[in-house]
């Protein structure tokens, strides 16, 4: 019976998300470690997003040992709860392996016994996935090109050209942070994990640059998972990003690039989960975008820095000049941005949505 409440649980996260993360020992592991018996066994209610009329609806707890239980699950980022615009009420979400439990259970810097033990443990998982999806990687891609992407990539706003001027508020990361009035930052959980198994990052020094904007950064705030800034503050953190060479990529409510966003990650090649998943050959690169890179050949001095810092290798030297796969292309700005001679441009290309299939390794 013990066994059939963790699976059970198991399977209510993995269907939360949509990456075909195998319920093994691993996942088994990780859900033990997050959360007690009495918890695992009230999760498998949430195959939907619920207002606490519906959980109390499915549950046989009274009114306060629900809301205890809501409670506890909050702080320690199993599911969240946040109010729905149009009717107010909070609706809570149970958060699946990724996006989701990574995230909530490491964005706090912690690094005690549990979070290394978690660190380990989503290691493990990801290693996992990619052996899966590599063993029926035909399958396993075309289940990938019907899901929407998760994200959206912001171009460093430096990279776009002057003479665009309408762009969107999408597209445009001083916008998207003035927009909001509750912004919060917490550390990057993506560095953090790679710290806790003794890798640092190699393309920045930042920890505490993840951005959340409304309701959302509200809850981050509510349950300590991260401090409140300024506007000012967010955008000095985005400058920092840039300085970098980071990739905005931008989360939108519901999936909907058409609605809010709800937070901000800068990413790095080395460090970031998206990143990984990709490299690792676990997903492919799926994003949206609204740029592309083009590179003018005779102003290029084939220095190769655009070469080392684009974070999707999209860019060779051929002949001394760089060029550029466009097929992998996600329009982040990095390569306009630090290219010394000003020979890269991004040039508007619309809304589309990238698919850069993972490597293929051999069997």
């Amino acid at each position: 019976m013990e066994n059939t409440i963790w699976q059970a649980a198991a399977q209510a996260i993995v269907n939360a998300g949509q990456f075909p993360i195998p319920v093994s020992a691993t996942m088994l592991e990780l859900v033990q470690t997050v959360m007690n018996e009495q918890e695992a066994a009230f999760i498998p209610i949430f195959t939907k997003p619920l207002n606490q009329i519906e959980i109390s609806q499915k549950t046989n707890l009274t009114p306060e040992e629900l809301t205890a239980m809501l409670e506890t699950l909050m702080i320690k980022g199993v599911i969240t709860g946040i109010p729905s615009k149009q009717s107010g009420q909070v609706v809570y979400r149970l958060m699946p392996p990724i996006p989701g439990l990574f995230e909530f259970t490491l964005m706090r810097g912690e690094s005690g016994e549990k979070e290394k033990k978690l660190a380990r443990i989503f290691d493990r998982l990801f290693s996992e996935l990619s052996n899966m999806v590599q063993s029926n990687y035909d399958l396993a891609m075309g289940m990938f090109k019907g899901a929407r992407p998760i994200t959206r990539v912001v171009p460093v706003n430096r990279a776009v050209p002057q003479k665009i001027d309408n762009v969107i508020p999408h597209e445009d990361m001083d916008a998207i942070i003035e927009k909001f009035d509750t912004i919060a930052v917490a550390h990057c959980y993506c560095r953090h994990e790679k710290d806790l198994l003794g890798h640092t990052c190699t393309v920045t020094k930042e920890k505490e640059n993840c951005l959340f904007f409304g309701q959302t950064a509200r809850f981050v705030l509510d349950y300590k998972f991260g401090r409140s800034i300024s506007k000012q503050e967010a955008r000095t953190i985005i400058a920092k990003a840039r300085e970098d060479g980071l990739v905005h990529k931008t989360f939108h409510i519901r999936q909907d690039i058409e609605k809010d966003e709800f937070a901000v990650c800068n990413c790095c090649k080395c460090c970031c989960g998206t990143f990984q998943l990709y490299y690792g050959g676990a997903a492919p690169m799926q994003t949206y975008t609204s740029f592309l890179a083009q590179n003018d050949s005779e102003l290029c001095s084939g220095c190769g820095l655009c070469v080392e810092k684009c974070p999707m290798e999209a860019i060779a030297l051929e002949d001394e000049i760089a060029t550029i796969r466009e097929n992998k292309c996600i329009g982040c700005g990095v390569c306009a941005d630090l290219c010394p001679v000003n020979a890269i441009q991004l040039q508007r290309t619309g809304i589309r949505e990238t698919f850069v299939l993972p490597l293929k390794q051999a069997k």
